[in-house]
């Protein structure tokens, strides 16, 4: 996306240590107003899609709505970055008439602390008041959070108190300042480092969004452990050159190399570096990059539309819908990107639409859709829109702090798919790589079920947990008995999930397990479904006593999206037309050779367990 900054005036009510934008006095020939409405036409140039209108404080200038409404008439996306706290109410209204859609508000701390930063007495009151206005105009809400040497002990804490305080906050951003009117306010970078990954987990553990500022970049082989950030970046080759960084040493072997400008200038002059982590890992590699514009790898992402082939709502159509991208769990075997900022609440919304207009089955999604503030207002208002059902696929960990099971009941949601890949703690939170969440899944599905909300749990066969299924059902057949377990094989469709073969086991090294827990769950009355799906098997591996549930419909002409393939046993077999095949990254690892060829009527008995 094309990103446009329009500097509207210089000065500020606040005086922050290490800003090096406010000035003490307006240049009048800047600051005028011709000559700032000149700066926002230069910047509605073709292909731009986003103003930010900035400063110094823009809340200064008694014209801002106006500039705004000049910013929005190009039909463009237009940002406020502000302190919000000369945001009354009523200006925000004026705000949002005028188009405003996302203010961008600096926080440096909680309470005393950010005004001891700001130098400016009550302002973080002003500031939180302001927020709440802005969100109660219906402007989303994004919180600056600048890194420097007098906050890195405070800015943990952020994600917590903004959480406790239920301020309407879509995402945290995190600024690395690297100059500053004394150099000695801006942190060492390895200081930088532990302190971001402090605000990053306690972003996840509060349910927050976070990234970095791409204007402020830092690289990232600072982290002692890249793999932990990896959420934070959103790299092209776009971001490859900009002023004022270089090129180091420990560039040569990085895999980045192409899309990470090296390291700020003035953060190597100022102080050694610290020791760095150049990305070796092809998986880290690509759980920070995009393939091209983060926009266009959103609208690319957030909505996927299927065919339903084996459903109690007949053949349908199913919109599974992405409202927002992060996720509080850190599973090895995702293919979302994790990295992107959400979807325009515009864009969900007009999704949410269309499904309704096919009166299809929608799928709210992520990511972690809990995370999203507005779910409520998705769901209902798909139930307004008429879609066919609501189904939410979560992993339930904030479901039960947020008391969020009987609202969302209440709100229309029909079922609830919820993720969980092992029997105990310590394997579930291994496969999840969130400790602690396991606990917290467990709580939230009983807030489900105590809710009426149909219960479907989505088990992930993978390495590390492929011999548990029998243990999983009974766990499941214990604390609900009533609940459907999904039957789901990790895929390996996009360069997100590693194709390798200690994440991805074979069909036949997972079948022992699954047998002795498909009769454990027939034992026990629970459903077991999904074998038919593009994330289930083939039909000729479905054990025959699974095989009646398995779609009868065929393979539409573009089933599988070009991700699956056959082997020579396919092109004989009489119930091929309803089946996807195999994964082409699991042909990749293991070959075709466990597929048999059916014929008419055939029970698979011929599959070797």
């Amino acid at each position: 996306m094309r990103v446009q900054r329009v500097v509207t005036n210089e000065t500020c009510n606040q005086n922050c240590w290490y800003c090096n934008a406010r000035r003490p006095a307006e240049r009048p020939e800047f600051v005028a107003r011709g000559a700032v409405q000149e700066r926002i036409a230069a910047a509605l140039t073709d292909g731009t899609r986003e103003i930010v209108l900035t400063g110094g404080e823009p809340t200064l200038r008694r014209d801002l709505v106006d500039l705004v409404r000049r910013a929005a008439s190009g039909g463009v996306h237009v940002v406020l970055e502000t302190n919000a706290a000369l945001v009354t109410a009523a200006r925000a209204e004026a705000l949002a008439a005028a188009g405003l859609t996302l203010a961008r508000v600096q926080l440096t701390g909680w309470g005393e602390t950010a005004d001891e930063m700001t130098r400016d007495p009550g302002g973080f009151a002003r500031a939180i008041e302001g927020i709440r206005a802005l969100a109660g105009a219906g402007i989303a809400v994004e919180v600056t959070v600048p890194i420097v040497r007098r906050n890195l002990d405070a800015v943990a804490a952020l994600p917590r108190e903004i959480a406790a305080a239920h301020l309407p906050v879509a995402a945290l951003i995190i600024v690395i300042p690297t100059h500053a009117p004394d150099v000695s306010e801006c942190a060492p970078l390895d200081a930088v480092a532990t302190a971001v990954v402090a605000v990053a987990d306690a972003a996840r553990r509060a349910g927050l969004a976070v990234r970095l500022d791409p204007a402020t970049f830092v690289p990232p082989c600072i982290f002692a452990q890249p793999e932990r950030i990896t959420h934070l970046y959103a790299l092209n080759r776009g971001h490859g050159t900009r002023a004022e960084f270089a090129r180091i040493d420990a560039c040569a072997t990085c895999l980045v190399n192409d899309r990470c400008p090296g390291m700020p200038e003035a953060a190597r002059a100022a102080r050694p570096l610290p020791p760095l982590q150049p990305i070796l890992d092809h998986r880290i590699r690509r759980r920070m990059t995009v393939v091209s514009t983060i926009a266009e790898q959103i609208e690319r992402e957030f909505v996927g539309r299927d065919e339903l082939r084996n459903s109690a709502y007949g053949a349908v159509a199913e919109y599974t819908v992405r409202i927002n991208f992060q996720c509080n769990q850190s599973c090895e075997f995702c293919f979302v990107s994790t990295h992107l900022p959400p979807p325009a609440e515009a864009a969900v919304r007009s999704a949410i639409e269309q499904a309704g207009r096919e009166h299809a089955v929608l799928v709210l999604s992520g990511g972690e859709p809990t995370l999203n503030p507005r779910l409520l207002e998705y769901v209902q208002l798909a139930k307004q829109r008429g879609v066919r059902a609501v189904e939410l696929q979560t992993n339930a960990t904030k479901v039960a702090d947020r008391r969020l099971a009987q609202p969302l009941a209440d709100a229309g949601l029909d079922q609830a798919m919820i993720s969980l890949h092992g029997s105990t703690a310590a394997l579930s939170d291994t496969v999840t790589g969130a400790p602690g969440t396991f606990e917290a899944t467990v709580r939230g599905i009983d807030e489900f079920v105590a809710a009426g909300v149909r219960v479907r749990l989505n088990f992930v066969f993978c390495q590390a947990n492929r011999s548990d299924f029998p243990r999983f059902v009974e766990y499941v057949a214990g604390r609900w008995p009533r609940a459907a377990i999904v039957f789901s094989f990790v895929g390996s469709h996009t360069d997100v999930v590693p194709r390798t073969t200690s994440l991805i086991p074979r069909f036949s090294d997972i079948m022992p397990s699954l047998l002795r827990g498909l009769a454990r769950a027939r034992a026990a009355g629970l459903e077991v479904c999904g074998f038919d799906s593009m994330c289930g098997m083939p039909l000729c591996l479905v054990p025959p006593d699974e095989r009646g549930d398995f779609s009868p419909l065929a393979v539409t002409a573009d089933g599988g999206k070009g991700e699956f393939v056959k082997g020579d046993a396919c092109a004989r077999c009489a119930e091929g037309y309803r089946c996807y095949g195999v994964r082409r990254g699991y042909a990749e690892l293991y070959g075709t050779g466990e597929l048999r060829a059916l014929g008419a009527g055939d029970d698979a008995s011929a599959v070797a367990p």
